[in-house]
């Protein structure tokens, strides 16, 4: 991603799209893990993982504005993946629109702050 985030030619699209596209496997990726092994639950069972993937990729965008924006579409789309994947296999339950909605909020709220710092 840092070569495609150095070239000039990349819009923020691309980049947005980009970020989107990993949130989304993050997420999927983390509803898929868990229960594994006891350490890919630790490690997926834990806000820690999005947060450390959402400040990477803002390290890796050179433009602070454009970091902050996909620090929330990085947060929005990992809570979505792991909330679709959770759908799919059938897990999410009555209350999985509430605590969808709370994580939600959170990233917006944290994920700019990620992606910028």
């Amino acid at each position: 991603m840092a070569a495609v985030t150095a070239s000039r030619r990349v819009t923020p699209v691309i980049v947005l799209t980009a970020t989107a596209a990993f949130g989304l496997l993050l997420g999927s990726a983390t509803y898929g893990l868990h229960g594994t092994t006891p350490l890919l639950e630790r490690a997926t069972n834990s806000v820690s993982t999005w947060i450390i993937w959402t400040a990477v990729a803002g390290a890796l965008i050179r433009a602070r504005p454009l970091a902050a924006w996909a620090g929330a579409v990085m947060m929005l789309a990992t809570c979505g993946g792991y909330y679709a994947a959770s759908t799919l296999g059938d897990t999410f339950g009555a209350g999985g629109l509430g605590t969808a909605a709370v994580w939600s909020a959170a990233g917006l709220a944290g994920g700019p702050l990620l992606g910028w710092a």
